[in-house]
Protein backbone atom coordinates (compact mmCIF):
# COMPACT_ATOMS: atom_id res chain seq x y z
CA UNK A 1 0.00 0.00 0.00
CA UNK A 2 2.84 2.38 0.94
CA UNK A 3 4.68 1.54 -2.34
CA UNK A 4 1.52 2.15 -4.39
CA UNK A 5 0.88 5.54 -2.80
CA UNK A 6 4.53 6.46 -3.28
CA UNK A 7 4.41 5.48 -6.99
CA UNK A 8 1.24 7.47 -7.64
CA UNK A 9 2.66 10.53 -5.92
CA UNK A 10 5.88 10.17 -7.91
CA UNK A 11 4.03 9.75 -11.20
CA UNK A 12 1.83 12.83 -10.84
CA UNK A 13 4.70 14.93 -9.55
CA UNK A 14 6.85 14.09 -12.55
CA UNK A 15 4.03 14.89 -14.91
CA UNK A 16 3.86 18.35 -13.41
CA UNK A 17 7.58 18.94 -14.19
CA UNK A 18 7.60 17.56 -17.77
CA UNK A 19 7.37 19.40 -21.09
CA UNK A 20 4.28 19.11 -23.20
CA UNK A 21 3.93 15.88 -25.12
CA UNK A 22 5.47 15.85 -28.58
CA UNK A 23 4.51 13.57 -31.48
CA UNK A 24 7.01 11.29 -33.12
CA UNK A 25 5.08 8.76 -35.07
CA UNK A 26 2.72 8.73 -32.09
CA UNK A 27 2.37 10.37 -28.73
CA UNK A 28 5.76 10.41 -27.04
CA UNK A 29 6.37 11.93 -23.60
CA UNK A 30 9.69 13.77 -23.39
CA UNK A 31 11.33 16.03 -20.83
CA UNK A 32 14.08 18.60 -21.02
CA UNK A 33 17.53 18.01 -19.64
CA UNK A 34 18.27 21.22 -17.79
CA UNK A 35 19.74 22.81 -14.70
CA UNK A 36 17.33 22.83 -11.81
CA UNK A 37 17.16 23.77 -8.17
CA UNK A 38 15.65 20.94 -6.16
CA UNK A 39 15.88 19.52 -2.67
CA UNK A 40 16.50 16.02 -1.41
CA UNK A 41 13.75 15.14 1.02
CA UNK A 42 13.37 12.20 3.34
CA UNK A 43 9.77 11.02 3.65
CA UNK A 44 8.65 9.10 6.72
CA UNK A 45 5.21 7.82 7.71
CA UNK A 46 4.38 7.98 11.40
CA UNK A 47 1.58 7.95 13.96
CA UNK A 48 0.47 10.86 16.12
CA UNK A 49 0.57 10.52 19.88
CA UNK A 50 0.26 12.89 22.81
CA UNK A 51 3.56 14.24 24.10
CA UNK A 52 2.10 13.97 27.59
CA UNK A 53 -0.44 11.35 28.59
CA UNK A 54 -1.58 9.49 31.67
CA UNK A 55 -3.29 6.15 32.23
CA UNK A 56 -6.01 6.44 34.86
CA UNK A 57 -6.37 3.31 36.97
CA UNK A 58 -7.76 2.31 40.35
CA UNK A 59 -5.46 2.73 43.34
CA UNK A 60 -7.83 0.89 45.67
CA UNK A 61 -6.61 -2.48 46.92
CA UNK A 62 -8.39 -5.59 45.76
CA UNK A 63 -11.63 -5.30 43.83
CA UNK A 64 -13.28 -2.80 46.19
CA UNK A 65 -13.38 -0.04 43.59
CA UNK A 66 -16.99 0.09 42.39
CA UNK A 67 -17.56 2.85 39.83
CA UNK A 68 -20.54 5.09 40.65
CA UNK A 69 -19.59 7.95 38.31
CA UNK A 70 -17.62 7.87 35.05
CA UNK A 71 -16.99 10.87 32.81
CA UNK A 72 -18.15 10.53 29.20
CA UNK A 73 -15.83 9.08 26.59
CA UNK A 74 -14.23 11.79 24.40
CA UNK A 75 -14.93 14.55 26.91
CA UNK A 76 -12.46 17.44 27.01
CA UNK A 77 -11.48 18.18 30.61
CA UNK A 78 -9.40 20.73 32.44
CA UNK A 79 -6.87 20.00 35.16
CA UNK A 80 -8.60 18.98 38.41
CA UNK A 81 -11.83 17.81 36.77
CA UNK A 82 -13.41 14.72 38.36
CA UNK A 83 -12.97 11.71 36.06
CA UNK A 84 -14.05 8.74 38.19
CA UNK A 85 -15.82 8.27 41.52
CA UNK A 86 -15.96 4.99 43.42
CA UNK A 87 -18.40 3.94 46.14
CA UNK A 88 -17.21 5.59 49.39
CA UNK A 89 -19.41 3.77 51.93
CA UNK A 90 -16.94 1.03 52.87
CA UNK A 91 -14.05 3.46 53.22
CA UNK A 92 -16.04 6.08 55.16
CA UNK A 93 -17.03 3.37 57.66
CA UNK A 94 -13.41 2.31 58.08
CA UNK A 95 -12.30 5.93 58.59
CA UNK A 96 -15.03 6.53 61.22
CA UNK A 97 -14.07 3.38 63.16
CA UNK A 98 -10.38 4.24 63.13
CA UNK A 99 -11.05 7.84 64.15
CA UNK A 100 -12.95 6.53 67.19
CA UNK A 101 -10.10 4.18 68.08
CA UNK A 102 -7.51 6.94 67.68
CA UNK A 103 -9.53 9.16 69.99
CA UNK A 104 -9.88 6.36 72.56
CA UNK A 105 -6.18 5.45 72.53
CA UNK A 106 -5.28 9.13 72.63
CA UNK A 107 -7.17 9.41 75.93
CA UNK A 108 -5.47 6.23 77.17
CA UNK A 109 -2.07 7.75 76.38
CA UNK A 110 -2.89 10.87 78.40
CA UNK A 111 -4.02 8.72 81.34
CA UNK A 112 -0.85 6.62 81.15
CA UNK A 113 1.25 9.80 81.03
CA UNK A 114 -0.45 11.01 84.21
CA UNK A 115 0.28 7.66 85.90
CA UNK A 116 3.92 7.92 84.92
CA UNK A 117 4.12 11.50 86.23
CA UNK A 118 2.47 10.47 89.54
CA UNK A 119 4.75 7.47 89.97
CA UNK A 120 7.83 9.57 89.30
CA UNK A 121 6.76 12.13 91.91
CA UNK A 122 5.97 9.36 94.40
CA UNK A 123 9.34 7.72 93.89
CA UNK A 124 11.03 11.10 94.18
CA UNK A 125 9.37 11.71 97.54
CA UNK A 126 10.29 8.22 98.78
CA UNK A 127 13.91 8.69 97.72
CA UNK A 128 14.06 12.07 99.46
CA UNK A 129 12.63 10.50 102.64
CA UNK A 130 15.15 7.63 102.48
CA UNK A 131 18.01 10.07 101.98
CA UNK A 132 16.79 12.03 105.01
CA UNK A 133 16.67 8.85 107.12
CA UNK A 134 20.24 8.03 106.05
CA UNK A 135 21.39 11.52 106.98
CA UNK A 136 19.72 11.30 110.43
CA UNK A 137 21.38 7.93 111.10
CA UNK A 138 24.76 9.31 110.05
CA UNK A 139 24.29 12.29 112.36
CA UNK A 140 23.33 9.97 115.25
CA UNK A 141 26.49 7.92 114.68
CA UNK A 142 28.59 11.06 114.59
CA UNK A 143 26.89 12.35 117.75
CA UNK A 144 27.82 9.17 119.64
CA UNK A 145 31.34 9.09 118.23
CA UNK A 146 32.14 12.75 118.61
CA UNK A 147 29.54 14.09 121.08
CA UNK A 148 27.57 12.15 123.65
CA UNK A 149 30.02 9.29 123.99
CA UNK A 150 33.10 11.38 124.78
CA UNK A 151 30.96 13.73 126.89
CA UNK A 152 29.67 10.87 129.02
CA UNK A 153 33.18 9.56 129.52
CA UNK A 154 34.32 13.04 130.48
CA UNK A 155 31.54 13.36 133.10
CA UNK A 156 32.41 9.98 134.61
CA UNK A 157 36.10 10.90 134.64
CA UNK A 158 35.36 14.14 136.49
CA UNK A 159 33.23 12.21 138.94
CA UNK A 160 36.19 9.83 139.49
CA UNK A 161 38.49 12.72 140.17
CA UNK A 162 36.09 14.30 142.67
CA UNK A 163 35.62 11.06 144.57
CA UNK A 164 39.40 10.42 144.54
CA UNK A 165 40.01 13.92 145.92
CA UNK A 166 37.47 13.46 148.71
CA UNK A 167 38.78 9.98 149.43
CA UNK A 168 42.38 11.27 149.66
CA UNK A 169 41.28 14.18 151.83
CA UNK A 170 39.53 11.90 154.37
CA UNK A 171 42.34 9.40 154.24
CA UNK A 172 44.79 12.18 155.05
CA UNK A 173 42.54 13.45 157.86
CA UNK A 174 42.27 9.93 159.28
CA UNK A 175 46.06 9.65 159.34
CA UNK A 176 46.27 12.92 161.28
CA UNK A 177 43.67 11.73 163.79
CA UNK A 178 45.55 8.46 164.27
CA UNK A 179 48.78 10.41 164.77
CA UNK A 180 47.16 12.60 167.47
CA UNK A 181 45.74 9.49 169.10
CA UNK A 182 49.22 8.01 169.36
CA UNK A 183 50.30 11.24 171.10
CA UNK A 184 47.52 10.84 173.60
CA UNK A 185 44.91 13.02 172.06
CA UNK A 186 42.07 10.63 171.52
CA UNK A 187 38.90 11.52 169.69
CA UNK A 188 37.09 8.23 169.09
CA UNK A 189 33.92 9.68 167.58
CA UNK A 190 35.84 11.77 165.04
CA UNK A 191 38.04 8.82 164.09
CA UNK A 192 35.00 6.58 163.69
CA UNK A 193 33.21 9.18 161.55
CA UNK A 194 36.29 9.72 159.36
CA UNK A 195 36.76 5.98 158.83
CA UNK A 196 33.17 5.75 157.68
CA UNK A 197 33.75 8.57 155.21
CA UNK A 198 36.85 6.88 153.88
CA UNK A 199 34.96 3.61 153.47
CA UNK A 200 32.04 5.38 151.74
CA UNK A 201 34.29 7.25 149.28
CA UNK A 202 36.23 4.08 148.60
CA UNK A 203 33.05 2.29 147.67
CA UNK A 204 31.86 5.29 145.61
CA UNK A 205 35.20 5.44 143.77
CA UNK A 206 34.96 1.76 142.96
CA UNK A 207 31.42 2.29 141.69
CA UNK A 208 32.44 5.29 139.53
CA UNK A 209 35.41 3.39 138.12
CA UNK A 210 33.16 0.50 137.29
CA UNK A 211 30.63 2.77 135.55
CA UNK A 212 33.40 4.44 133.58
CA UNK A 213 34.92 1.17 132.43
CA UNK A 214 31.49 -0.32 131.65
CA UNK A 215 30.48 2.67 129.57
CA UNK A 216 33.84 2.87 127.83
CA UNK A 217 34.21 -0.83 127.13
CA UNK A 218 30.65 -1.95 126.57
CA UNK A 219 27.90 0.68 126.53
CA UNK A 220 29.48 3.22 124.15
CA UNK A 221 30.75 0.63 121.60
CA UNK A 222 27.30 -0.97 121.58
CA UNK A 223 25.65 2.38 121.01
CA UNK A 224 28.14 3.21 118.19
CA UNK A 225 27.65 -0.19 116.57
CA UNK A 226 23.89 0.24 116.73
CA UNK A 227 24.20 3.69 115.14
CA UNK A 228 26.43 2.25 112.40
CA UNK A 229 23.84 -0.43 111.76
CA UNK A 230 21.18 2.23 111.47
CA UNK A 231 23.35 4.11 108.92
CA UNK A 232 23.86 0.93 106.89
CA UNK A 233 20.18 0.12 107.10
CA UNK A 234 19.27 3.65 105.99
CA UNK A 235 21.69 3.33 103.04
CA UNK A 236 20.14 -0.02 102.11
CA UNK A 237 16.66 1.46 102.34
CA UNK A 238 17.77 4.33 100.08
CA UNK A 239 19.25 1.92 97.52
CA UNK A 240 16.14 -0.26 97.55
CA UNK A 241 13.91 2.80 97.27
CA UNK A 242 15.87 4.07 94.28
CA UNK A 243 15.92 0.68 92.54
CA UNK A 244 12.29 0.00 93.35
CA UNK A 245 11.39 3.47 92.12
CA UNK A 246 13.17 2.86 88.83
CA UNK A 247 11.30 -0.41 88.40
CA UNK A 248 7.95 1.22 89.19
CA UNK A 249 8.61 4.09 86.76
CA UNK A 250 9.87 1.68 84.09
CA UNK A 251 6.78 -0.49 84.49
CA UNK A 252 4.30 2.35 84.08
CA UNK A 253 6.46 3.85 81.31
CA UNK A 254 6.36 0.52 79.46
CA UNK A 255 2.59 0.61 79.68
CA UNK A 256 2.68 4.15 78.31
CA UNK A 257 4.92 3.11 75.42
CA UNK A 258 2.66 0.16 74.66
CA UNK A 259 -0.41 2.38 74.50
CA UNK A 260 1.50 4.92 72.41
CA UNK A 261 2.52 2.14 70.01
CA UNK A 262 -1.08 1.04 69.60
CA UNK A 263 -2.10 4.67 69.08
CA UNK A 264 0.56 5.13 66.39
CA UNK A 265 -0.59 1.94 64.67
CA UNK A 266 -4.16 3.18 64.66
CA UNK A 267 -3.04 6.59 63.38
CA UNK A 268 -1.13 4.94 60.53
CA UNK A 269 -4.17 2.81 59.72
CA UNK A 270 -6.33 5.94 59.81
CA UNK A 271 -3.96 7.79 57.47
CA UNK A 272 -4.06 4.84 55.08
CA UNK A 273 -7.85 4.69 55.29
CA UNK A 274 -8.09 8.44 54.60
CA UNK A 275 -5.74 7.97 51.64
CA UNK A 276 -7.92 5.14 50.31
CA UNK A 277 -10.99 7.32 50.82
CA UNK A 278 -9.32 10.07 48.80
CA UNK A 279 -8.64 7.53 46.04
CA UNK A 280 -12.37 7.01 45.60
CA UNK A 281 -12.29 10.21 43.53
CA UNK A 282 -9.85 10.50 40.62
CA UNK A 283 -9.18 13.94 39.15
CA UNK A 284 -7.45 14.92 35.93
CA UNK A 285 -3.73 15.63 36.54
CA UNK A 286 -3.74 17.94 33.53
CA UNK A 287 -6.05 19.09 30.71
CA UNK A 288 -6.77 16.56 28.01
CA UNK A 289 -9.31 14.34 26.26
CA UNK A 290 -10.89 11.38 28.03
CA UNK A 291 -10.56 8.05 26.25
CA UNK A 292 -12.25 5.04 27.86
CA UNK A 293 -9.77 2.16 27.95
CA UNK A 294 -10.98 -1.13 26.53
CA UNK A 295 -9.87 -4.24 28.41
CA UNK A 296 -11.29 -7.53 29.69
CA UNK A 297 -14.11 -6.96 32.17
CA UNK A 298 -16.30 -9.79 33.43
CA UNK A 299 -15.16 -12.10 30.66
CA UNK A 300 -15.53 -9.66 27.76
CA UNK A 301 -13.29 -7.02 26.27
CA UNK A 302 -15.09 -3.70 26.54
CA UNK A 303 -14.88 -0.19 27.87
CA UNK A 304 -15.69 0.55 31.54
CA UNK A 305 -19.08 1.72 32.68
CA UNK A 306 -20.78 2.77 35.89
CA UNK A 307 -21.43 -0.16 38.22
CA UNK A 308 -18.24 -2.00 37.27
CA UNK A 309 -15.90 -3.20 40.03
CA UNK A 310 -12.29 -2.73 39.03
CA UNK A 311 -9.11 -4.24 40.39
CA UNK A 312 -6.20 -2.25 41.71
CA UNK A 313 -4.09 -0.78 38.87
CA UNK A 314 -6.62 -1.93 36.28
CA UNK A 315 -6.72 0.75 33.52
CA UNK A 316 -9.95 2.73 33.28
CA UNK A 317 -9.21 5.84 31.23
CA UNK A 318 -6.47 7.12 28.98
CA UNK A 319 -5.93 10.88 29.24
CA UNK A 320 -3.75 12.39 26.50
CA UNK A 321 -2.89 16.09 26.46
CA UNK A 322 -3.61 16.89 22.80
CA UNK A 323 -2.31 20.45 23.12
CA UNK A 324 1.18 19.07 22.63
CA UNK A 325 1.52 16.26 20.11
CA UNK A 326 4.38 14.11 18.92
CA UNK A 327 4.94 11.66 16.09
CA UNK A 328 6.26 8.16 16.62
CA UNK A 329 7.90 6.64 13.58
CA UNK A 330 10.95 4.77 12.27
CA UNK A 331 13.86 5.68 10.03
CA UNK A 332 15.65 3.19 7.80
CA UNK A 333 19.20 2.31 8.71
CA UNK A 334 20.38 3.56 5.29
CA UNK A 335 18.76 6.97 5.94
CA UNK A 336 20.21 7.39 9.41
CA UNK A 337 23.10 9.56 8.19
CA UNK A 338 20.62 12.01 6.69
CA UNK A 339 18.91 12.98 9.95
CA UNK A 340 20.00 14.64 13.18
CA UNK A 341 18.44 16.03 16.35
CA UNK A 342 16.88 19.44 15.81
CA UNK A 343 15.99 19.00 12.13
CA UNK A 344 12.69 20.56 11.06
CA UNK A 345 10.16 18.76 8.87
CA UNK A 346 6.83 19.38 7.15
CA UNK A 347 3.92 17.33 8.44
CA UNK A 348 0.83 16.25 6.52
CA UNK A 349 -1.95 14.52 8.47
CA UNK A 350 -3.99 12.11 6.35
CA UNK A 351 -7.23 13.06 8.13
CA UNK A 352 -6.63 16.81 7.67
CA UNK A 353 -4.48 17.37 4.56
CA UNK A 354 -5.20 21.11 4.74
CA UNK A 355 -3.39 21.42 8.09
CA UNK A 356 -0.04 23.17 7.77
CA UNK A 357 2.16 21.68 10.45
CA UNK A 358 5.86 21.50 11.17
CA UNK A 359 7.86 19.31 13.48
CA UNK A 360 11.25 19.05 15.15
CA UNK A 361 13.26 15.84 15.40
CA UNK A 362 13.81 15.29 19.13
CA UNK A 363 14.91 11.67 19.48
CA UNK A 364 16.78 9.02 17.49
CA UNK A 365 16.89 5.52 18.95
CA UNK A 366 20.21 3.86 19.65
CA UNK A 367 19.09 0.28 19.00
CA UNK A 368 18.15 -1.00 15.54
CA UNK A 369 15.18 -3.32 15.11
CA UNK A 370 14.05 -5.44 12.19
CA UNK A 371 10.56 -5.17 10.70
CA UNK A 372 9.06 -8.63 11.10
CA UNK A 373 6.32 -7.80 8.59
CA UNK A 374 8.89 -7.59 5.79
CA UNK A 375 11.03 -10.34 4.34
CA UNK A 376 14.04 -8.07 3.85
CA UNK A 377 16.84 -7.73 6.37
CA UNK A 378 16.45 -3.96 6.49
CA UNK A 379 16.69 -2.44 9.95
CA UNK A 380 14.97 0.58 11.47
CA UNK A 381 15.61 3.05 14.29
CA UNK A 382 12.92 4.63 16.42
CA UNK A 383 12.45 8.35 15.74
CA UNK A 384 10.34 10.96 17.57
CA UNK A 385 9.15 14.31 16.25
CA UNK A 386 7.66 17.13 18.28
CA UNK A 387 4.75 18.89 16.55
CA UNK A 388 5.43 22.61 16.78
CA UNK A 389 1.86 23.85 16.29
CA UNK A 390 -1.33 23.23 18.25
CA UNK A 391 -4.38 21.90 16.42
CA UNK A 392 -7.40 20.75 18.39
CA UNK A 393 -8.39 18.40 15.58
CA UNK A 394 -5.35 16.17 16.10
CA UNK A 395 -5.91 12.88 17.90
CA UNK A 396 -3.58 10.08 19.01
CA UNK A 397 -3.35 7.28 16.44
CA UNK A 398 -3.77 9.47 13.35
CA UNK A 399 -1.46 8.67 10.42
CA UNK A 400 0.81 11.48 9.25
CA UNK A 401 3.68 11.99 6.81
CA UNK A 402 6.86 13.88 7.54
CA UNK A 403 9.11 15.41 4.91
CA UNK A 404 12.62 16.42 5.96
CA UNK A 405 14.83 18.42 3.62
CA UNK A 406 18.22 16.76 4.00
CA UNK A 407 20.00 18.45 1.07
CA UNK A 408 19.47 21.28 -1.44
CA UNK A 409 20.90 21.29 -4.98
CA UNK A 410 21.53 24.44 -7.04
CA UNK A 411 21.81 24.55 -10.87
CA UNK A 412 22.18 20.81 -11.07
CA UNK A 413 21.75 19.09 -14.48
CA UNK A 414 18.81 16.78 -13.91
CA UNK A 415 15.95 14.88 -15.49
CA UNK A 416 12.67 13.50 -14.15
CA UNK A 417 13.03 10.14 -12.43
CA UNK A 418 10.86 8.51 -15.15
CA UNK A 419 13.52 9.32 -17.75
CA UNK A 420 16.08 7.02 -16.12
CA UNK A 421 15.99 3.33 -16.99
CA UNK A 422 18.02 0.38 -15.74
CA UNK A 423 19.65 -2.52 -17.60
CA UNK A 424 21.94 -4.94 -15.79
CA UNK A 425 22.26 -2.49 -12.90
CA UNK A 426 23.42 0.23 -15.34
CA UNK A 427 21.50 3.47 -15.83
CA UNK A 428 20.66 4.93 -19.25
CA UNK A 429 18.32 7.36 -20.94
CA UNK A 430 16.51 7.50 -24.27
CA UNK A 431 17.93 10.72 -25.79
CA UNK A 432 15.99 12.40 -28.61
CA UNK A 433 18.06 12.80 -31.78
CA UNK A 434 18.00 15.66 -34.23
CA UNK A 435 16.37 13.39 -36.78
CA UNK A 436 13.48 12.73 -34.46
CA UNK A 437 14.32 9.30 -33.13
CA UNK A 438 15.78 8.16 -29.79
CA UNK A 439 19.12 6.65 -28.86
CA UNK A 440 20.24 4.85 -25.75
CA UNK A 441 22.90 6.70 -23.77
CA UNK A 442 24.59 5.42 -20.61
CA UNK A 443 24.52 7.91 -17.74
CA UNK A 444 25.94 8.33 -14.27
CA UNK A 445 23.37 9.46 -11.72
CA UNK A 446 23.86 11.31 -8.48
CA UNK A 447 21.40 12.39 -5.86
CA UNK A 448 17.68 12.29 -6.38
CA UNK A 449 14.30 12.95 -4.84
CA UNK A 450 10.87 11.66 -5.83
CA UNK A 451 10.79 14.08 -8.79
CA UNK A 452 14.27 14.54 -10.27
CA UNK A 453 17.59 12.74 -10.66
CA UNK A 454 20.94 14.51 -10.74
CA UNK A 455 22.98 13.61 -13.89
CA UNK A 456 26.72 13.54 -13.28
CA UNK A 457 27.76 12.22 -16.69
CA UNK A 458 26.11 11.38 -20.03
CA UNK A 459 23.67 14.26 -20.65
CA UNK A 460 23.94 17.95 -21.45
CA UNK A 461 21.59 20.79 -20.68
CA UNK A 462 19.21 21.47 -23.60
CA UNK A 463 18.79 17.85 -24.65
CA UNK A 464 15.53 15.98 -24.35
CA UNK A 465 14.90 12.52 -22.98
CA UNK A 466 11.97 10.14 -23.23
CA UNK A 467 9.81 9.40 -20.21
CA UNK A 468 8.71 6.06 -21.64
CA UNK A 469 10.58 3.06 -22.95
CA UNK A 470 11.35 3.23 -26.67
CA UNK A 471 11.12 0.24 -29.01
CA UNK A 472 12.38 1.88 -32.21
CA UNK A 473 15.86 3.36 -31.83
CA UNK A 474 18.31 4.97 -34.26
CA UNK A 475 21.38 2.94 -35.00
CA UNK A 476 23.81 5.43 -33.60
CA UNK A 477 24.14 4.86 -29.88
CA UNK A 478 26.44 7.71 -28.96
CA UNK A 479 24.80 10.75 -30.53
CA UNK A 480 26.43 14.11 -31.04
CA UNK A 481 23.73 15.39 -33.41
Amino acid sequence: MKILLHSLLLFFTVLSGCTSPESEGGDQLVADVKKRDFSIDLHIIGVLDAAKSHMISSGIEGANGKIIYLIDDGEKVEEGAVLVRFDRALFEKEVAELESLVKSYGAAVKAAEQVVAFERNQVKREVVSAKYGKSVAALELRRLQEGDGPLKLSVLSEEQQKVEIELKRYQSFLLELESFQEKGFENPSEVSSTKEKVAAYTRELASVNKRYKTYEKHVLPALVESARAKVQNAALVLQQTEQGGKYKVAKVNATLLQVKGILQTKKSALAKAIFKLAQTEIKAPFAGIVIHYKTFRNGEKRKPREGDSVFMNQPILYLPDVSKMMIKTQAREVDLHKIEIGQQGRIVVDAYPDARLTGELTFIGSLATADDSRKSFEKYFQVLFKVNEEDNRLRPGMTCRISIQVESLKDSISVPVQAVFMDDQKSFCYVKTKRGGFAVRPITTGRQNIEFVEILEGLNAGEQVSLVKQDKLVKTQNLDG
